[in-house]
């Protein structure tokens, strides 16, 4: 979308245009000579629409053109009277939608009663409350002024809103619609594209733009890693909201309090954030990186570190027990004073490092092993899939020698083959998406079911790849 007009910025007006891509990125092209750097606020006018452009950086110009990068665009909002606010220090509602959504919760939106068409709006569903903040779907009339004629064109579109009882910065609004759009990810398979969003401002707890919302698009890619997969808009969809309408907000609640852990934090952003990889080597590094950080998660801290401590206690006596013979060998042998008088300190780094070790010798096969529950990688495995058979190697050894060979190019060929990784990758995303849903959904057979009926995550699943 291209919007071509006039721009205001250092007390005068330039012609410009500024786009907003397929990826929502934004970009202000000015037609001019002799400007310069970072501008914080940049309004314009273009056809009907009043823009506002905010943290605007010069990235690129050339003869008679500067490109400037925009973190965030209003649109229409220098018509509403602000009262001299910054509406970013203001926000507290935004609501916004994204393609399938409608698909998933099922919804009908037309009954014909003879000659009569009426709307069947369903009730808003809750998935989140607190004292402070309230997140739910709320369905909303689109091109309602309609004639039997034009029937098709008749829409009900549901919205994710937030409400919030404090101010919410536009980091903040984009951390919320992430964390929202990665929960139906994992139900819907994906997310597509959030492009744009929609909010009430407030000013000292009152709503001063009345019934106007405005609209605000940000440059930020909201959707999934499955976005970016061709063809996969064309696969069913994971769940339906009416198999797990009675515990939505049960759900949503784990999922809450899941993703604002730290432990769960490196996984879930590794797998969601989308990556444009050029190779079938960068997705498999990927996957196996997410499952990596999902073991570590699920660690038992408490039992880690009680034998942590134990070790060190064995070590510690170890070294009580035979200082006096440690010191003479080291006088008899001619080591310097120096040496034998920081020996504590020496034996102190010396336990350190094996307490490390032994905190981490965990090997990444028996990671990835403890996490198939289900056999999903062993059930199609096949020497015949390997550079090189080795019967004491079985096929988790297989995938972390992979993993070591792309990474570090690590020389041996108990390593699978390039043609056979797309199956193993899908496998092992379907083993990753299994632990995560598991944490929200305490069924293991239902998850099972779900899963296996997962179109793409079980593309492979009769083929010899």
């Amino acid at each position: 979308m291209v919007y071509k007009g006039i721009f205001y910025f250092d007390k005068k007006n330039h012609p410009g245009e500024c786009e907003i891509d397929d990826n929502n990125y934004i970009y202000l092209t000015i037609h001019e000579s002799d400007l310069n750097g970072y501008k914080k606020k940049i309004t314009g006018i273009a056809g009907n629409e009043a823009l506002t452009l905010y943290n605007c950086c010069l990235i690129s110009n050339g003869i008679g053109y500067y490109k400037y990068r925009i973190s965030y665009i209003v649109k229409n909002g220098i018509n509403i009277k602000y009262k001299n606010v910054d509406f970013n220090k203001h926000i507290q509602n935004f609501r916004f939608t994204f393609n399938r959504l409608d698909e998933w919760l099922g919804i009908k939106t037309i009954i014909k009663n003879e000659n009569e068409i009426k709307f069947n709006i369903p009730n808003d569903i809750l998935l989140y409350s607190d004292d402070k903040l309230k997140i739910y779907i709320k369905y909303f009339e689109e091109k309602c002024t309609l004639t039997d004629t034009s029937i098709r064109n008749l829409s009900i579109v549901p919205y994710i809103c937030t409400k919030s009882t404090c101010v919410m910065s536009i980091e903040k609004i984009t951390m919320y619609i992430q964390m929202i759009t990665r929960f139906f990810a994992l139900l819907i398979g994906y997310s597509e594209q959030v492009r744009t969003i929609k909010f009430h401002k407030m000013y000292n707890g009152q709503n001063i733009m009345g019934d106007i919302e405005d609209e605000i698009v940000i440059n930020t890619d909201f959707s999934n890693c499955y976005y970016n997969k061709i063809g996969y808009s064309k696969f069913n969809l994971r769940t339906y909201y009416n198999n797990i309408s009675e515990n939505i907000m049960m759900l949503f609640g784990k999922w809450y309090n899941i993703y604002f852990n730290k432990r769960y934090k490196e996984a879930i952003f590794f797998y969601y954030s989308p990556y444009k990889s050029q190779t079938i080597e960068d997705d498999f590094l990927t996957i196996m990186k997410c499952l990596e950080k999902f073991s570590y998660a699920t660690d038992n801290i408490k039992e880690k570190k009680k034998k942590n401590k134990n070790l060190k206690n064995i070590l510690c006596d170890f070294y009580d027990k035979n200082k006096i013979t440690l010191e003479k060998t080291m006088k008899d042998r001619g080591f310097k004073k120096e040496y034998i008088k920081n020996i504590e300190d020496i034996h102190e780094d010396i336990a350190n490092a094996l307490v490390y070790r032994y905190n981490t010798r965990v090997k990444l096969s028996s990671r990835i092993k403890a996490l198939d529950k289900n056999n999903i990688i062993t059930k199609r495995f096949n020497y015949k899939h390997c550079k090189k058979k080795d019967v004491n190697c079985n096929v988790y050894d297989y995938l972390s020698n992979t993993r070591n060979y792309y990474t570090h190019l690590d020389t041996n060929d108990c390593i699978l083959r390039d043609e056979y990784l797309p199956g193993y990758i899908r496998r092992l995303e379907k083993i990753f998406i299994n632990n995560l849903l598991l944490l929200i959904i305490n069924d293991e057979d239902y998850v099972k079911k779900v899963l296996d009926k997962d179109e793409y995550l079980s593309i492979y699943d009769n083929r010899d790849i």
